[in-house]
């Protein structure tokens, strides 16, 4: 049996670690699977629980400086004889291909974005074309991006996201209050200050409307600065890192996202499998988790008038509402099932065996 392992720098919570906990839960039916944490200081108890929760995995931790940390790995992946390390974001993926050619170990690195800054694409280009076995991208735009910046398409395999324990439709009900949610890192990519302005402009026009705004990260302090500016305290909520996201969906009518990059959206697909509808800008595999017109609208970056013409159309009708989300789910069912994912990957091992 082949002996797998799954490398991340840190466990803090994101789309990629989430991603990699995902993987390792899947791919442990099948091979010897291992979870490797370069840094053990920075791990989320969620996401351990969820490894922990499957005893086929094998948890693995380090502590200490760099140099101890990186022995550590040398060490593991020798004595535990490890055939393939799929790792995750740049970091990792340098330390991996570093202990790959120690140990003789295949290495598929990991590109979780349709971009990267500068700095990061050169190291990842290095290691693509000429130290990993193959890399992994998350989606069909980034791949084709990184083709543009020097990449070597052979190397490059696109295995969208996959997404666990899909729900069954939730139809809703006419509320008094319509509320609108987006989740998402607290980063300029995701531009809130877009955001805000649609929501501002649709509450303008109707008072009968809400808005959640969950994450965390560098622009917390900016998002509440601008709707304390834009007045909309008394219709707005910040959660920071909850732990109850699929309740704050849940009770959500619309989702809303404003990102200026995205690869595989993780958060249009949790608000796919919460059956809500979908307003987007058209930014990286959007387009493949969207049909326009379809389970919700597709629309430019920073097009404030656009966005909130469609989300009031939304705002006022609860049959499309409905319809749209009852399509959200059964297109996330049909082309992210874990089924899909989990598929995908063994191709791979199979191909290395």
């Amino acid at each position: 049996m082949q002996s797998v392992g799954i490398f991340v720098k840190n466990l803090t919570s994101g789309g990629a670690e989430k991603q990699a906990v995902l993987l390792a839960r899947t791919l442990s039916k099948e091979v010897k699977t291992h979870f490797i944490v370069f840094n053990a200081d920075k791990v989320h108890e969620k996401y351990l629980t969820r490894l922990k929760e499957d005893s086929n995995i094998s948890i693995a931790l380090f502590s200490g400086g760099h140099i101890s940390r990186f022995n550590q790995l040398v060490r593991y992946i020798r004595t535990n004889r490890i055939d393939i390390l799929f790792s995750y974001l740049a970091a990792a993926n340098l330390y991996a291909c570093l202990v790959g050619k120690l140990t003789h170990t295949k290495v598929y690195t990991g590109l979780r974005n349709v971009d990267l800054p500068w700095k990061k694409r050169l190291v990842d280009r290095l290691l693509t074309n000429h130290f990993a076995t193959g890399t992994i991208v998350n989606c069909f735009t980034g791949k084709q991006n990184f083709v543009r910046h020097g990449f070597a398409e052979s190397r490059l395999t696109v295995i969208p996201n996959g997404f666990e324990n899909i729900q069954p439709y939730k139809p809703r009900t006419q509320a008094n209050v319509v509320r609108v949610i987006t989740v998402g890192r607290f980063h300029p990519q995701k531009d809130y200050d877009t955001a805000l302005r649609v929501f501002a402009e649709i509450h303008r026009k109707n008072k009968k409307t809400a808005y959640d705004i969950i994450g965390y990260g560098e622009e917390e302090e900016f998002i509440m600065n601008r709707v304390k500016e834009l007045g909309l305290e008394a219709s707005c909520r910040i959660f920071i890192n909850p732990d109850n996201i699929p309740e704050l969906l849940d009770s959500a009518d619309i989702y809303l996202s404003t990102s200026l990059i995205e690869g595989t959206s993780n958060s249009i697909m949790e608000a796919m499998n919460a059956s809500l509808p979908i307003v987007a800008t058209n930014v990286g595999d959007n387009s493949y988790l969207i049909e326009e017109g379809v389970n919700g609208y597709l629309l430019p970056i920073k097009d404030v008038e656009g966005i909130a013409t469609k989300l009031t159309a939304l705002v006022d009708d609860i049959n499309l509402r409905q319809q749209m989300g009852k399509e959200s789910l059964a297109r996330l069912t049909r082309n992210y099932s874990v089924e899909a994912f989990r598929n995908n990957y063994m191709k791979i091992l199979i191909q290395e065996s």
